[in-house]
């Protein structure tokens, strides 16, 4: 009788129980591990150097994570500690090299709109249970912004139209960068997941905080947790998902769902809608998201060209003097929002605004209706 056993490792991180991968799990990694060991080599640490906290910050797709700080290797390392954004991936093979492979496209990038890489804990390679730490950024993320700061408050402070623009241009100027990198091989760049999920302020005043983009890319396996809602139709209508070509194109795309969360101040883009009803809405004039009564028209305008046929839409690589370029567009609003501050954003309520199991109400929601789009 053929039996299997599953091992399973545990280890403590500051009195902490951490679980490990089965190590026979590891095997087809092993040749990767020894490429991404090398390339981060200058930023590996020993674990002693980086601290996690219980405050947890969030989870995406290959991991948790908390707040925590890095400490510098000296005899004083505990009076300059640092505040830090530590990363763990889950204990499954395919979310460590994930996280390590993340890892690996941040320390090539350098670029003051994109969030930095501090330190690898060097147990990442030992018991492949990777552990990062990137900068600190205390405005928190801009979907976390407009949760806590507009949508949850009685008397949320104005959103302008210019603030908004100028938080846009700063994370279009980190896709100009990522877009006009190219990888080892040669071939184009791209970020993956561009959301307001993804877009950290270092503040939460919006007049004057600076933008980081940051999580990069749809990592191996990402599986059910593929932004369905905010990928192109390129992506979304491929039969083998498992197996995703991600392009610049398909950032511009989600670069323009990203400005759709801004202008309604962080509604969630297809809410409630199955993978067939987003696919049907791709074949819509608004791509199934609906232009809120506050938008100006020119801001939309431009989010309409974002998510536009593929070979349509503008990019963000190459020269910024032309209305093909993303930049320019992006540019031009912000001295049109300059000269005139007044326009601002107001909360668009859609189902996602309940906050409970089966929304607040307790009542089923709506069928989805493609006639309901235009009354």
């Amino acid at each position: 009788m053929n039996t299997s056993v599953l091992l399973i490792v545990v280890f403590h991180v500051d009195g902490k129980r951490v679980c490990l991968p089965a190590p026979d799990s590891i095997y087809p990694y092993k040749k990767r591990l020894k490429v991404l060991k090398k390339e981060l080599a200058h930023l590996l640490v020993d674990d002693m150097f980086i601290e996690l906290t219980d405050i947890k910050l969030g989870q995406g797709a290959v991991g948790f994570v908390f707040k925590g700080y890095v400490f510098p290797r000296t005899q004083t390392r505990f009076k300059q500690k640092v505040f830090a954004a530590v990363k763990m991936s889950y204990p499954i093979p395919q979310k460590s090299i994930g996280l390590l492979e993340e890892a690996f496209r941040m320390a090539k990038l350098n670029h003051p709109n994109i969030v930095k890489l501090i330190a690898v804990s060097k147990l990442s390679f030992q018991v492949f249970r990777p552990m990062i730490a990137m900068e600190w950024l205390p405005g928190g993320s801009l979907a976390e912004y407009f949760r806590e700061h507009i949508r949850k408050v009685d008397d949320p402070p104005p959103v302008r139209v210019r603030d908004i623009v100028n938080i846009l241009r700063q994370v279009g100027e980190a896709l100009k960068y990522i877009h006009e990198s190219r990888d080892q091989t040669g071939n184009e760049v791209s970020h993956g997941d561009v959301a307001a999920r993804n877009v950290l302020l270092t503040s939460t005043d919006l007049t004057r905080c600076k933008a980081k983009l940051g999580d990069f890319g749809l990592p191996i396996d990402f599986g059910p947790s593929l932004p369905i809602p905010w990928l192109p139709p390129e992506i979304v209508s491929c039969l083998d998902r498992t197996h995703i070509v991600h392009r610049p194109e398909s950032d511009v795309w989600m670069f323009g769902v990203l400005g759709w969360e801004c202008a309604t101040l962080g509604a969630e883009p297809h809410a409630q809608r199955t993978v067939d009803e987003i696919q049907q809405c791709f074949t819509w004039p608004d791509r199934g998201l609906q232009c809120p009564p506050s938008c100006p028209l020119d801001f939309w305008n431009f989010l309409m060209d974002c998510m536009s046929e593929q070979h349509r839409r503008p990019r963000f690589a190459g020269p910024t003097n032309t209305v093909s370029s993303a930049i320019y567009r992006l540019r031009a609003l912000q001295l049109v929002y300059e000269r005139d501050p007044r326009p601002t954003f107001e909360v668009f309520y859609n189902t996602s605004n309940c906050t409970c199991k089966q929304h607040r109400c307790n009542l089923p929601l709506p069928s989805f209706d493609p006639r309901q789009l235009n009354n």
